[in-house]
């Protein structure tokens, strides 16, 4: 009991939540001791997969699969939804989980729920948490060690998604 009470810490008095998010100042005081539950999508278009430069850390100026937090009350595949929505303007209409991945960076602890995604529509209208996107055929050769682990799987199963349209 003596340690959790030398780790506790003082809630902000803008700590309450309105439209399912929670104030930054709350935010880093929860990534300070939990990890941060995630869903990202790995999605495909004429055999390439599409990446976003991401404005934000843990992982700012990287390419980086869509996805982000899990909020309360959502299931997995909601936030999913809701997630690649929000950051290209897709619409996914079928996934299936790769894998679950415990990602330690320097500044949090995210568990990453990842999957591999079918979407309607082919226009991407990035949000303001990414810089730029690009379908990569080919990785470039500073792609996050993350997002190798990812792909790595990936292969593992897209015997599954071959007879699949998996185009967005």
């Amino acid at each position: 009991m003596r340690l959790l009470v030398e780790t506790e810490k003082s809630l902000p008095d803008d700590s309450k939540t309105e439209n399912g998010k929670i104030p930054s100042s709350l935010y880093e005081l929860i990534v300070d001791v939990l990890p941060i539950s995630s869903v990202e999508a790995v999605i495909l278009k004429d055999d390439s997969l599409l990446f976003l430069r991401r404005k934000n850390n843990p992982v700012k100026g990287q390419w980086w699969f869509p996805g982000g937090r899990v909020r309360k009350g959502e299931t997995l595949r909601e936030a999913l939804y809701r997630e690649v929505k929000e950051e290209t303007g897709l619409e996914v209409i079928e996934s299936e989980l790769v894998n679950v991945y415990s990602r330690i960076f320097d500044t949090r602890h995210d568990i990453s729920i990842v999957y591999l995604c079918n979407c309607k529509g082919t226009k991407i209208d990035l949000n303001t948490e990414h810089s730029e996107y690009k379908y990569f055929k080919k990785l470039a050769t500073n792609i996050h060690p993350h997002i190798i682990q990812v792909i790595n799987d990936l292969e593992k199963i897209t015997n599954k998604f071959q007879n699949r349209k998996t185009h967005c």
